[in-house]
């Protein structure tokens, strides 16, 4: 950092969460499309988002999406990238198995495709 530079308030005091900030109308439709996909009901012409899988261990402590605050999943679960945008923190944007929302990093996700 340059000694003497200007640097706007509001740059300062952003939250790590706001690089992960989404379009609600696009996750709605991204969802309702998972949703179908898990309950079997797909359209043969649509393409399948692929699945993920949290590494097995102790529990995470993930941030919930839109909140502030820091939840417990457990791992081993199935899991649907909602957007592959990494941010600062090397995290990104997933609904789980047991329907939340978080922030995870990228490091603790195992690709399985589509089972």
């Amino acid at each position: 950092m340059r000694v003497g530079a200007i640097y706007s308030k509001k740059s300062m005091i952003q939250s790590p969460s706001y690089c992960m900030k989404r379009s609600t109308k696009d996750l709605k439709a991204l969802l309702s499309k998972i949703v179908k996909q898990m309950s079997g009901d797909i359209d043969e012409d649509e393409f399948l988002i692929e699945e993920y899988g949290i590494k097995s261990g102790d529990p995470l402590y993930c941030l919930e999406y839109n909140t502030r605050a820091y939840i417990k999943i457990c791992r081993g679960q199935k899991c649907f990238m909602l957007d592959s945008a990494i941010d600062h923190l090397n995290r990104v944007l997933i609904y789980t198995s047991c329907g939340r929302i978080i922030e995870i990093d990228i490091d603790e996700l195992i690709k399985t495709e589509f089972d």
